[in-house]
């Protein structure tokens, strides 16, 4: 067994329907902050990209394990 640091990013999918003002527009509101703020989340799901692996010199016995071990 041997430890290693895995890194990554993951892009979430979401998608909702919502009812906005009738003045509604999308280039001078912070989405971001509005779209946080709904209890549905419209996740559809995740992609993780990038992953990169980093070996460790020595074992930590702390880390999770994983495939296994």
């Amino acid at each position: 067994m041997r430890s290693v640091v895995i890194e990554w990013t993951e892009v979430s999918s979401h998608r909702v329907v919502v009812n906005v003002p009738a003045d509604f527009d999308p280039e001078v509101v912070d989405l971001g902050d509005a779209l946080g703020s709904l209890e549905d989340g419209g996740f559809l799901g995740v992609v993780r990209e990038g992953i990169v692996v980093r070996f460790l010199d020595a074992l930590d016995p702390a880390a999770e394990e994983l495939f296994g071990c």
